[in-house]
């Protein structure tokens, strides 16, 4: 359902920090952003699941921070199944009309919040940061405490796309403009070896020619390449190579996890030679 107007964005209950943390990890897990792909995620977990590998720490950007959140608010992989499987479009989407967006966001907030028990992302029992962009500084922030459904829906705030984030005065939006995959902010956390999740750069495909398409493509290709020095900072990528089309993903989740379980396990033999499995 389209709502009249948007009403506006303002929380004051999202904190960010440019404090790394003192204390160190062992293995940090990077949930990169890329829309419907972030179903991809879930597979990946599984995987690592399967052969006992838990990541002490966990950061997520955009579709990858809905992941990151849920996982370290202490969900087995078998309960994010189970609510992804249950998510339509209709349950996070909140289409408005509005100068500043066509999604107003808060649907996704009320979501995450609906499935996680913390109030405070700081209070989790996994170390958590999600990212952001903040428009008014022009850099990347990465967000430690809060409320985890306004922390979520900060950073998957697509420009143009979603009704932008006001926070303290500042305009806050995706966290995908400079860190597509947030494997610096893992390291913030105190990781040591950091594991990047990939659903986005690696596999970018020729777009149709249209107007949207190209710029789709054109955003994508630019994100990718800001973010080009990050990932390669990783440990190891995990890249699945699935595309799935658009909208349509909601009702096929099936193989877009299936294909981040692939992925992960095809890397499986490097990530426990990293962790001397």
């Amino acid at each position: 359902m389209l709502a009249a107007c948007s009403s506006p964005n303002v929380y004051d209950d999202i904190n960010a920090t440019e404090t790394p943390l003192t204390e160190e990890y062992e293995l940090g897990l990077a949930f990169g952003g890329g829309g419907v792909r972030g179903f991809m995620h879930l597979g990946v977990l599984k995987a690592l699941q399967e052969e006992g590998i838990q990541p002490d720490v966990v950061s997520g950007t955009s579709a990858g921070s809905i992941a990151a959140t849920l996982y370290a608010s202490g969900m087995t992989v078998e309960e994010m199944e189970h609510a992804i499987e249950e998510v339509g479009m209709s349950d996070i989407a909140d289409f408005v009309f509005s100068s500043k967006g066509i999604v107003n966001g808060k649907k996704l907030a009320e979501w995450v919040n609906s499935q996680v028990n913390y109030d405070d992302i700081s209070k989790m029992p996994i170390p958590l940061a999600v990212t952001a962009t903040n428009m008014t500084t022009r850099e990347t922030i990465m967000i430690r405490s809060g409320n985890p459904g306004h922390a979520v829906q900060t950073s998957s705030t697509i420009p143009g796309a979603f009704v932008p984030v006001e926070n303290h005065g500042d305009i806050l939006v995706d966290g995908g403009l400079f860190s597509v995959v947030p494997v610096y902010t893992a390291r913030a956390l105190g990781a040591k070896k950091v594991i990047a999740v990939d659903i986005y750069c690696h596999n970018q495909v020729h777009p149709e020619i249209s107007a949207s398409k190209i710029t789709l493509a054109a955003f994508r290709m630019q994100s990718c390449r800001l973010s080009e020095e990050e990932l390669n900072s990783a440990d190891i990528i995990i890249a699945p190579t699935y595309e799935p089309n658009g909208s349509e993903a909601f009702d096929d989740k099936a193989e877009s996890i299936n294909a981040g379980y692939l992925a992960a396990k095809q890397a499986m033999p490097k990530i426990k030679a990293l962790l001397a499995l």
